[in-house]
């Protein structure tokens, strides 16, 4: 009887294990994905900044500090996510 006992506890300890391993696993590809996101925003950022310096201001863009409290909210947005799923693997 004990031995089926210990048994059933190692299934249990395998299966928790295996459910973590796998929330680890979404959790830092997530965290890849929104990487690259930002990364993505920052390179946006980069060609729109040189495109505003090669071109004159049309009347349907948005300024340039709005367009960087814009670029800077979703960057930290970012940023907020990937801390959250940081703090999800510990």
């Amino acid at each position: 009887m004990a031995y089926n006992n210990n048994d059933n506890n190692l299934c249990r300890y395998m299966e928790a294990h295996e459910q973590n391993s796998r929330a680890q696993q979404e959790a830092l590809e997530n965290i890849q994905q929104m990487l690259v996101q930002l990364l993505l925003n920052q390179s946006n950022n980069h060609t729109t900044d040189n495109n505003h310096n090669e071109e004159k201001n049309l009347n349907n863009e948005l300024p340039k500090t709005e367009k960087s409290k814009k670029s800077s909210s979703i960057g930290a947005n970012i940023i907020k996510g990937i801390q959250a799923q940081i703090v999800s693997l510990t």
